[in-house]
């Protein structure tokens, strides 16, 4: 059992530091021994208006999915706040400015708008600041020692954070950070009396482990330098901007080099030519990016080309909503582009597997010379959680089918058994070869028959069989073993409320269990159809309006699904999936 497990928010509008006392709140949480997750929910414009919030769940255990109602609330902005009390637990906490920089009409005041039941406290937000720091840009920070001292959360492990992130600053920036969060503090735990019952106390000390603060792209950029990546093209987009950002900084020391393109076509044109010479190759975009992508896709596809693709999906069609978050670029990712194009789909589930599997990618792509797709989401992208990341394979820095001496005049495109031609490098004396987007035969010379064309057909799909055979991981079980009543299939960042709702499920004595695989294309049919079989039926709970990762599971198993299709601009949580497995095992019932 979780001895916590606690969801606050902070809401306020852009400029109030709300995002920034969110990711202080989280980094401390976690060098208590907390598990948390965090998620910033922030306006599609650059600056000035706006709602921003910052969603952290925190507990002694692991940390799946968001929560979906709150057990505390503060605000920094009554009026935004008030939205957000539709989601407040029945005896939930408000915590607010009692002290606003202007007159507030009641019907504008959040403590005017409480239900029964709900606990108030009225904290000084703006003069506490005003007298600690003379000024009210603090009020952020006033807030934070505010939570610390009505939950039940060390001061000093605050200040310690404080410290690290304030300690460098020019002048005394960290002392006058420090002082606005102990008046925040000081004045919970003298001036008001505590009646409510949130508290972050435990009776069992927290296991401390050398956890990592992260976000899915930061992981995905850490990936990528540790695989070897050194050439990074790319166009600004939200979310996947941060990726080009960190890599920006971190190639050139190392040799790389990072291009901001003019467009997404430039900047997978740009990919393409450095991974033809042997470069390892990345961009990152969303949805409207690989649309712009797609008859490079499929270049690449033919040309038999090492290019790894990040799309980190958000609210669509066409500019859609960029700061929202969803899963349906699916079918955009397995099928875009025209002809039959293979390409290898991962779609990772945490912020460790974006680590680890966009070092993959550049593995896979390598030894398989094939595009490699990532699908990550606006949400995977930017939520916070302590990560633990894996040690990277150092034998899979060069995965390059390299020919050996004896086979000048071979062709690029030579037919293997196994699909891999092999692929000397532009330049390598002996080994000079042509390419084109035209179909090619053995040779490298265009060709325009139908049994060459059949042939390479098969060869690029084989090699996609290769690759299943030897390097992608079978799918992982999750729940009750055997027959059960309901199997539940998620992927990408709906995972996570998956096997939170399913080990749920198990605990309150219904039959559930979860299958998760990564690699999307190609797919372990074979376990799929298995773990079909054991269940009576099957669930699918995706991001999306059309059932897309329901479709392509339907294309490989003969049983109906079961879709849980949502578009609510925000992350899946566990609650939502556990009503669905309850609703469809009493049915069966």
């Amino acid at each position: 059992m979780r001895q916590v497990d606690l969801t606050i928010e902070i809401c306020g509008s852009s400029g109030d530091g709300t995002l920034a006392v969110g990711e202080i709140l989280v980094n401390t949480l976690s060098d208590l021994g907390y598990r948390a997750l965090s998620f910033d929910v922030y306006p599609a414009e650059i600056r000035g208006f706006g709602k921003c919030v910052a969603h952290c769940r925190v507990s002694d255990k692991p940390v799946y999915s968001v929560g979906r109602s709150v057990d505390a609330l503060v605000s920094l902005n009554d009026p935004y706040s008030i939205e957000q009390l539709a989601t407040l637990k029945p005896g939930g906490v408000v915590l607010f400015d009692s002290w606003p920089l202007r007159e507030v009409s009641e019907e504008s005041c959040v403590a005017g708008r409480l239900g029964p039941g709900m606990y108030l406290y009225g904290v000084p937000f703006g003069e506490l600041s005003q007298r600690s720091t003379h000024g009210a840009r603090s009020r952020n920070l006033v807030a934070l020692g505010a939570i610390a001292g009505l939950f039940d959360i060390d001061a000093e492990a605050f200040e310690a954070g404080l410290d690290r992130k304030f300690g460098g600053k020019k002048g005394n920036v960290a002392q006058t950070v420090k002082a606005a969060f102990r008046a925040g503090h000081d004045y919970v735990k003298e001036k008001l009396l505590k009646v409510d019952p949130v508290s972050f106390a435990v009776k069992e000390e927290l296991e401390k482990k050398d956890f990592q603060i992260m976000n899915g792209n930061q992981a995905a950029a850490r990936g990528a330098i540790e695989a070897g990546c050194r050439f990074y093209a790319g166009y600004p987009i939200t979310p996947a901007t941060k990726i080009m950002e960190i890599l920006s900084a971190k190639l050139p020391p190392l040799g790389g080099r990072v291009v901001q393109a003019e467009d997404e076509i430039s900047a997978i044109g740009m990919v393409t030519g450095a991974a033809m010479m042997g470069t390892r190759a990345m961009t990152a975009t969303s949805g409207p990016g690989v649309c712009l992508m797609t008859e490079f896709i499929g270049y690449n596809v033919m040309t038999e080309n090492p290019v790894v693709i990040v799309d980190s999906q958000r609210g669509g069609p066409a500019t859609g909503l960029p700061t929202k978050t969803e899963q349906s670029d699916l079918l955009l990712a397995l099928f875009s582009g025209n002809g039959d194009a293979p390409r290898i789909v991962v779609a990772p589930t945490s912020v460790e597997e974006c680590h680890y599997w966009t070092s993959e990618a550049f593995y896979l792509a390598e030894k398989y010379q094939t595009p490699v797709i990532l699908l990550m989401d606006l949400f995977l992208s930017t939520c916070k959680t302590n990560a633990v990341l894996s040690e990277l394979d150092k034998a899979k820095l060069s995965a390059n089918k390299s020919p050996s001496p004896g086979e000048e005049g071979v062709g690029r495109f030579k037919v293997t058994e196994d699909g891999v031609s092999p692929r000397a490098l532009p330049g390598t004396p002996g080994f000079e070869w042509t390419v084109s987007g035209l179909e090619q035969n053995e040779l490298d010379s265009p060709s325009y028959y139908a049994n060459v064309h059949t042939e390479m057909t098969e060869k690029r799909a084989r090699k996609l069989m290769t690759a299943l055979q030897n390097d992608v991981p079978r799918p992982e079980r999750f729940g009750a073993k055997g027959k059960v009543k309901l199997g539940v299939m998620g992927w990408g960042s709906t995972m996570g409320a998956v096997i939170e709702a399913v080990e749920r499920a198990n605990e309150a004595g219904l039959s559930a269990a979860a299958l998760k695989q990564v690699v999307l294309n190609p797919l372990h049919v074979e376990d799929i159809e298995k773990f079909v079989d054991d269940c009576e039926k099957i669930l699918v709970p995706e991001l999306n309006y059309s059932g897309q990762f329901a479709r392509w599971l339907s294309m490989h198993v003969n049983k109906p699904i079961h879709g849980l299709n949502m578009v609510k601009c925000s992350p899946l949580t566990y609650l939502d999936v556990l009503e669905e497995i309850e609703r469809l095992i009493t049915e069966t019932s």
